[in-house]
């Protein structure tokens, strides 16, 4: 998904309509950005403009600061990488093979991509994530297919944040992460013994990255 064209809810900038050359740029820029952040999440603009054959100016006239960078290279592999799996995730018939798919693609995302989060992350990006998330969930209940005293809006998030919290455990090539997924969606259908403690509001677990 190019998705470069003009849209500040992307990447967070507002910017008029892009040049041709100007959209080519910063196709440069997110690519270089992106390979450049799975080696070191601390690389600078400088490095990234080096390595997209730019440039400094020209990187920080599409993108104003390092911050701006980061967050546009992640709303660039959530575009690519898992909003797709999102949109299947929500067509299929059975809402936990959906939720299963949708956890599969950030999960199998974020290990290979090996961004530290919270680096670029914001509650704007997740809530992309916890949107389709959470209707499954909510379907799954209407189903009686998962336990219905989860809180859809208040857990998705911190149950997506457990399972991230596995991955610095795992080598790269790793899949063991998927065991834990299945944990997690053990625990989400079993019938449970007790009901959960209430849900509490989320606080913004990305505001000081």
């Amino acid at each position: 998904m190019s998705g470069l064209s003009d849209s500040p809810s992307i990447y967070g900038v507002k910017r008029p309509t892009l040049r041709r050359d100007a959209s080519r740029n910063a196709r440069r820029i997110l690519d270089a950005g992106r390979e450049a952040l799975r080696e070191n999440p601390h690389a600078s603009a400088e490095d990234i403009a080096k390595a997209a054959g730019l440039g400094i100016a020209t990187l920080y006239r599409r993108f104003p600061t390092r911050d701006d960078l980061v967050r546009g290279v992640i709303w660039d592999i959530f575009a690519t990488d898992v909003a797709p799996a999102l949109a299947r995730a929500e067509g299929e018939r059975d809402p936990r093979t959906g939720l299963r798919i949708a956890f599969q693609a950030v999960m199998r995302t974020s290990a290979h991509e090996r961004i530290d989060f919270p680096v670029g992350m914001t509650l704007e990006i997740a809530q992309s994530f916890l949107g389709p998330t959470s209707r499954l969930i909510q379907r799954g209940q209407e189903q009686g297919l998962l336990r219905p005293d989860l809180d859809p809006e208040k857990d998705t998030l911190r149950l997506l944040l457990m399972l991230l919290s596995v991955l610095p455990t795992f080598s790269h090539q790793s899949g063991g992460w998927n065991r834990y997924l299945e944990l997690v969606m053990e625990a989400l259908t079993l019938t449970p013994m007790e009901p959960l403690p209430p849900a509490e509001p989320i606080i913004d677990p990305f505001k000081h990255a």
